[in-house]
């Protein structure tokens, strides 16, 4: 609906244009008859304080679709944990293991990883809109199908494509968030909208427990997600317009072709796509995450960083039941034992407005030393993460120890309040980092964390059940502690060799590399729909 205002305002302003003889400077298009050479009078852009620019919206109007494309992330987040908190019902009731049952998640995850490189570039195809409306339609159905199938088979295909479908706020969430906040407001946008997004694997499990144990039953956490998914799909459609600037640009010189009766009007893409085809656009964008997945450094080693977190955060759905089993709790409050987990990303999220007034400073020391224009350095990005990388093997270590039936649970709960807050400092550092470091290619470097993290999620909910019935919760969660202090030195090593190791690269601008510039910040806010594919 939204979407449809807006070509409703462009096609107004477009009469109106075509009334004026001769044209003005107009908002539709760059025309300046002393100035612009010829081909460029007919060059469709945005002027300076263009309302139809997302970059311009007010901050109401930006907080509300950042809440909405929120909403859309914790529906999906919430789906692909939800059901762990009624495993133990459904495996009775179905009667499968343990491992089958825990299938259910994993193919979930799996199916967030694998489609998300490619369900990303589509957004440039045809805009935002479409690719989140089509996907939580088709994801609500795949739900619907969960609940009613009648076999584990059937269950299992569905959830896959349940995941291949909710996968598109991981692809288009950060995207849309690049089109409405320049790089210095991304240093707060970013997080919030993280912070809300990575309540969703502690929230499922809180949902499922108290849903399966209850009359209503463990099919109910699929017709909940997918009743919630179909509600947000009408949300979307009525309230969420277009961000992507090329869309809206595409609209107002289709309009203004149409009104003026010129078909030389026309947008920098469309004048591009004239010499290069969307079709080969698309695959070589298609193929860029894997080529930079085999290539870089920095996408290798933040890929890593970023699957450890989320392996022991996915694995924990599956961890908990053997870590609080001496407690005896039942599926409820055992969901309940993820709160402090959302309690740590809660506070972390409290921080964001020093985090983004210490970004101030460097940037205003950028400015003073390089001149107007000029951003701190990628690695300016990595100082969060220095600090909260250790969180995560103090919590470990902490929870493993303290995990026994000779101490309250309440030393195991505590210890998960520095998990969460680990995580969110990570999942900051690595985003930001990664979106500096590569500007117009970043989509693609984001999208290889995407891939890596989740099908290793995934793998994760598999063999985290058996590997904690052989070990005990003591040696399990003491081996993956040991694992995240050895990947605690990742940031620290890019923040010393970070500038060396993006030279070496083909995909980062040299501006980049060479840290602080003016030309850096233009490449930056030129670019803003390649910039970020998150969540």
């Amino acid at each position: 609906m939204q979407s449809i205002i807006q070509r409703r305002a462009f096609a107004k302003e477009a009469a109106e244009y075509a009334l004026r003889s001769p044209p003005s400077s107009a908002s539709l298009a760059t025309l300046n008859d002393q100035a612009a050479p010829p081909a460029d009078r007919y060059l469709v852009s945005f002027a300076a304080d263009d309302r139809h620019n997302p970059q311009l919206w007010s901050k109401t109007r930006k907080w509300m679709q950042v809440a909405l494309i929120a909403n859309i992330a914790l529906l999906v987040g919430v789906a692909a944990a939800i059901n762990s908190g009624a495993a133990e019902f459904a495996k009775e009731l179905l009667g499968v293991s343990s491992e089958v049952i825990s299938l259910d998640t994993a193919l979930f995850l799996i199916g967030f990883g694998v489609s998300s490189p490619f369900l990303a570039p589509l957004s440039e195809l045809g805009g935002r809109n479409p690719v989140y409306l089509i996907t939580i339609i088709l994801f609500s159905h795949f739900e619907v199908g969960a609940a009613l199938s009648p076999n584990i088979g059937g269950r299992l295909a569905l959830r896959f494509l349940a995941g291949l479908a909710g996968s598109t706020p991981l692809g288009n969430a950060g995207a849309s968030i690049a089109d409405m906040f320049d790089s210095s407001q991304r240093t707060y946008a970013l997080p919030a909208f993280a912070t809300i997004g990575l309540m969703a694997p502690a929230i499922g499990p809180i949902m499922g427990g108290f849903i399966g144990q209850s009359y209503l039953g463990y099919r109910w956490c699929d017709w909940i997600t997918a009743i919630w998914g179909f509600a947000t799909a009408i949300v979307s459609f009525l309230f969420m317009p277009e961000t992507l600037a090329d869309e809206l640009l595409k609209m107002k010189a289709k309009e203004l072709r149409r009104a003026t009766g010129d078909d030389r009007y026309r947008t920098a893409l469309e004048r591009t796509r004239a010499a290069v085809p969307f079709k080969v656009a698309f695959v070589d964008a298609a193929q860029r995450p894997f080529k930079m997945l085999a290539m870089e450094p920095i996408v290798v080693a933040f890929s890593l960083y970023m699957t450890l977190v989320y392996v022991v955060l996915f694995g924990n759905l599956v961890a908990y039941p053997y870590i609080f089993a001496t407690y005896e709790l039942n599926a409820g409050l055992l969901g309940l034992t993820f709160i402090p987990i959302s309690l740590g990303i809660a506070i972390v999220g409290a921080t964001i407005p020093f985090i983004y007034k210490s970004y101030l400073k460097a940037t205003a020391r950028a400015v003073e030393q390089h001149g107007e224009g000029a951003v701190p350095p990628p690695e300016e990005r990595l100082k969060v993460a220095m600090i909260g990388t250790w969180l995560m093997p103090i919590s470990l270590f902490w929870l493993a120890w303290t995990c026994d039936r000779e101490l309250t649970i309440w030393p195991a709960l505590v210890s998960q309040i520095f998990f969460g807050m680990s995580i969110l400092c990570c999942f900051i550092s690595s985003y930001q980092y990664i979106i500096d470091s590569y500007l117009s290619t970043a989509a693609s470097a984001l999208s290889d964390l995407t891939l890596v993290r989740y099908i290793m999620s995934g793998v994760a909910v598999i063999y985290t059940g058996p590997m904690f019935e052989a070990m005990g919760p003591h040696h399990g969660v003491t081996v993956l502690a040991c694992i995240s202090f050895a990947f605690c030195f990742v940031p620290f090593g890019f923040y010393v060799w970070g500038p060396r190791i993006r030279s070496w690269s083909r995909y980062t601008p040299k501006v980049a590399v060479d840290g602080n510039a003016v030309e850096q910040k233009k490449e930056v806010d030129a670019a803003p729909k390649e910039e970020i594919q998150s969540a």
